[in-house]
């Protein structure tokens, strides 16, 4: 049987009309029943992270270590080695076939499903998990 998330995969990328934060908007209301509406977001990574920083509490709570991640679930990312920042870059949280995957849309990729231990290999690194409030 076909996971949920097949239906996204190789959507494209488009700058400014569908990036990550588009796809997890769009995942949440037609997978989920959510309706998301995240702000727009800056243009510098810098100013990303401050964004992030300042509104994430009214969107989603962070997952404690001892939690289970729920499908989904906001992912945070950063490119690998920042460590100054916070994370910029959004997924969902799937479960698919017996392990822990992030669906996400990235610039020249479009839309994609990576195990979470597989996100350093494409230069990412997660931040935390968190549930929709």
């Amino acid at each position: 049987m076909a996971h949920w998330s097949e239906r996204y995969i190789g959507r494209a990328y488009v700058a400014g009309e569908f990036d990550c934060a588009h796809l997890v908007v769009l995942v949440q209301r037609e997978q989920f029943r959510r309706q998301i509406n995240l702000p727009v977001h800056a243009t510098s990574i810098r100013a990303r992270d401050a964004q992030i920083n300042a509104l994430s509490g009214d969107y989603a709570r962070r997952r404690r270590g001892d939690e289970s991640a729920q499908e989904g679930d906001a992912v945070l990312m950063r490119r690998a080695g920042r460590r100054r920042v916070s994370g910029h870059h959004i997924g969902l949280y799937v479960w698919a076939g017996s392990q822990a995957h992030v669906l996400h849309c990235q610039a020249g990729l479009g839309t994609c499903l990576h195990t979470l231990a597989d996100l350093p290999h494409r230069g990412l690194e997660m931040t935390g998990i968190y549930q929709w409030l």
